[in-house]
């Protein structure tokens, strides 16, 4: 069996697809790519939303000061800002760990780890700040029709999204396993 293919390939494809609908998995999706090509395709995606982020926010800041509304009153708009911080530090120091030259590979395996869980910690940030969010605002709109409707299949639709995540994360089976090119030269060349 082929180093990049999942030992249960349908379901993957199916999985992965529907995540790739509501999402984005660079490592996951694209096995067979450079290394070094995902890393900086995973920068890019992540710096971007990064950027949506801050607008997102600026926006917000901007609406509520417009309308005399007060800002940072909920645990929406707490969990919401400390994961944008997060994210933000995140990205600066992946960056700084397996983008920028020069760091030895030691230091890069070893911040491996922290980096896919905070990765995860700040997904979750995400998840519970955006449904967080939708109760809010179904709360804030008090209404049954279809309104309601919509907030509430919108946060069925992130819940879904990110039970895929989390379990496309979690199995083994469908991590990017090394290239053969990969295997057979250094890390000081592939980094």
């Amino acid at each position: 069996m082929d180093m990049d293919t999942p030992t249960d390939l349908p379901l993957f494809t199916k999985l992965y697809t529907l995540a790739q609908v509501l999402g984005a998995l660079i490592y996951r999706g694209f096995r067979s790519e450079r290394k070094r090509k995902l890393k900086v395709v995973h920068a890019v995606v992540m710096v971007s939303a990064l950027v949506c982020a801050v607008v997102g926010l600026v926006a917000v800041f901007k609406f509520h000061d417009s309308k005399g509304f007060a800002n940072m009153h909920s645990l929406h708009s707490w969990i919401g800002l400390a994961t944008v911080i997060l994210f933000a530090c995140q990205w600066l120091a992946g960056f700084l760990t397996f983008l920028f030259p020069g760091l030895r590979s030691s230091l890069r395996a070893a911040y491996l780890p922290l980096h896919q869980y905070f990765g995860l910690f700040i997904f979750a940030g995400a998840i519970t700040s955006t449904l967080l969010g939708l109760s809010e605002k179904a709360i804030f709109v008090q209404s049954v029709g279809s309104e309601s409707v919509l907030v509430n299949v919108t946060g069925l639709c992130v819940a879904v999204f990110a039970g895929l995540v989390t379990y496309l994360l979690s199995q083994p089976k469908f991590r990017r396993q090394a290239t053969e090119d990969e295997v057979l030269l250094t890390d000081t060349v592939l980094e």
